[in-house]
């Protein structure tokens, strides 16, 4: 279990790295159109959709498999032979990466006067991406809650004294990953429902246009918090980089030690060579 949450957290980490890559191009995009071409246009959006599609899939089965074993231990013993980590990553790979296929097929270069846009033709494909990916987040979503819901009440009627604490690093990675992305998946809501023309305000479109701008920082921000949260939160790092500073302090005191026994020694001689 240990080893596959360990999995888990490691591809996160992957896909925090696939976002740090967009975000050069995204900082370029918004200040002078989309200068880079058609192909590295698709490949922006390709990285993007992966990495939201597979930071939900680890990140729910994250939840799932921490809530099993709060929940129910011993299925985790009798499964735990059965589960084979790289088998796992290769296969929510795959199907990050054919939740993208729209992505693939219809992301491309278009220009708006003289301002170039990576962006899509038609507004079939607009909808299809914003409700798949609303769709994915909000399953997402319920499954979390429910975990969460079940394994606080099985810790609170629980008289073990087991260590949950990797329960409280991954409870705080999801808290960040639900803050940073619901806004983004609240806004592509709602300009699917304007596209469709449930909406009829010119205002409003502007609006959605400024604030779907400020939820990409917003989500794209999260790849950025995660290392630190891994720092300050995991209880593991916090314990191996105190080793590592205790180790460091006494490797200077022996230095330190070591420095004054040879200037002794030198002063010692020095001394004795004048008599």
């Amino acid at each position: 279990m240990e080893s596959l949450t360990n999995v888990f957290i490691f591809n996160l980490s992957v896909a925090d790295l696939l976002l740090t890559a967009c975000l050069p191009f995204f900082a370029v995009y918004h200040r002078q159109g989309w200068i880079f071409g058609p192909v590295t246009c698709k490949a922006f959006n390709i990285l993007f959709s992966l990495a939201f599609y597979s930071g939900i899939i680890f990140l729910t089965c994250l939840t799932y498999y921490r809530y099993v074993a709060v929940v129910n231990p011993l299925s985790v013993l009798k499964n735990k032979r059965h589960l084979n980590g790289v088998l796992v990553t290769v296969l929510f790979w795959v199907v990050s990466l054919c939740a993208s296929i729209p992505v693939i097929i219809f992301q491309t270069q278009t220009w708006f006067s003289d301002f170039a846009q990576c962006d899509y033709k038609q507004k079939y494909p607009i909808l299809v991406i914003h409700y798949q990916q609303n769709v994915s987040f909000f399953v997402a979503f319920c499954v979390i809650v429910y975990c969460y819901f079940r394994i606080i009440r099985t810790l609170n009627n629980s008289r073990s004294q087991i260590n949950h604490k990797p329960v409280k690093l991954i409870l705080v990675i999801v808290a960040l990953y639900l803050v940073s992305w619901a806004p983004y998946n609240i806004v592509i809501l709602l300009q699917s429902f304007e596209l469709q023309q449930l909406f009829l305000s010119c205002e409003l479109r502007k609006n959605l246009i400024y604030a779907k701008y400020v939820t990409e920082n917003i989500a794209f921000s999260h790849c950025c918090l995660n290392p630190i949260l891994y720092a300050f939160v995991g209880v593991k790092f916090r314990t191996h980089l105190k080793s590592i500073i205790k180790c460091a302090k006494h490797r200077k005191r022996s230095q330190q030690h070591a420095t004054r026994s040879i200037s002794q020694n030198h002063d010692y001689n020095e001394v004795g060579s004048v008599f």
